[in-house]
């Protein structure tokens, strides 16, 4: 409606909060090299004097004189602490002070949450990602179809530190992780394969298995995890898709002589009817999306 009329109608409804929450986002995808941070109490500015707590500085280490939020913004407070910590803004505005000093307002200011920041600013060269986390351990990310695992993630010339954002393990390794191994990549696949965490309808698998999934990830010497780990590597199969289209153009059998190693005996039948029902579905509806590929 804004985008025609050319203004906001006043009998427009208020945003609800998920709208206002994507509105905000939009806003600051459009002006990450304009995001500003809240000075932290007890910093000096270049003269030795203390900043205000109601100061803000910019990512960018061309802006180096505080930003302050203007006194007829909805967002402005008296008390420092109600102020949001982040902020994106799309000019600033300096002016003259009664003492003949000069302070820069920031214009049209939106708030900032630093949670979805990293995920926006992805492209971005004020954007920084370092080595892969321990803590949380890599997962499967079903959208994805990939295993991804967090890195630290840091915001502007400030290097200003972010909640951690999750990338693809393989290009996590591509960039020279030093805490992640070659392998790691189809451990964290074959785990969560057997978890019943790639495919939903293997989540039953998990009962009739002999040792718990989370084994492969320990990293400690084991025979059949040894198997599963390079029948996937061998093949460089690390993600639902891959697998399935070996199941549909290869091997249908893939994988099942590894499987039989992590069955109890007491229910080799059971596994065996679920696999193998899955894997039928699982070409079937390849398939058919794929028709004329062989």
């Amino acid at each position: 409606v804004a985008a025609t009329q050319g203004k906001v109608l006043a009998a427009m409804r208020p945003p609800k909060p998920k709208e206002e929450n994507l509105l905000r986002q939009a806003v600051a995808s459009g002006f990450l090299d304009n995001v500003a941070r809240r000075s932290p109490q007890g910093r000096l500015a270049a003269d030795g004097n203390p900043v205000p707590r109601s100061a803000y500085f910019s990512c960018r280490a061309a802006i180096t004189e505080p930003l302050f939020i203007d006194k007829k913004s909805v967002l402005y407070s008296r008390d420092p602490r109600q102020l949001p910590e982040w902020v994106c803004y799309d000019s600033v505005v300096r002016k003259n002070t009664r003492d003949g000093s000069t302070i820069s307002t920031m214009k049209n200011v939106t708030p900032v949450d630093p949670q979805w920041l990293g995920a926006l600013s992805v492209g971005c060269k004020l954007l920084s990602l370092g080595d892969t986390l321990e803590i949380p351990p890599p997962k499967y990310d079903f959208d994805r179809d990939s295993i991804v695992c967090s890195v630290v993630t840091k915001f502007g010339d400030q290097g200003w530190l972010l909640p951690p954002i999750q990338i693809d393990i393989l290009e996590a390794l591509q960039r020279g992780s030093k805490n992640l191994m070659p392998d790691d990549p189809y451990r964290w696949f074959a785990r969560s394969l057997l978890e019943g965490k790639i495919f939903d309808e293997l989540r039953p698998l998990k009962s009739f298995l002999n040792d718990d999934p989370s084994i492969i990830t320990r990293k400690k010497p084991s025979a059949k995890v040894g198997l599963i780990i390079s029948s996937l590597s061998q093949r460089d199969i690390a993600c639902a898709e891959n697998l399935v289209k070996y199941w549909a153009i290869s091997d249908n059998k893939f994988l099942f002589k590894d499987l039989k190693k992590w069955v109890k005996p007491d229910n080799a039948n059971d596994a065996k009817s679920l696999w193998i029902d899955v894997v039928t579905k699982k070409v079937q509806q390849w398939k058919a999306d794929n028709e004329g590929i062989s």
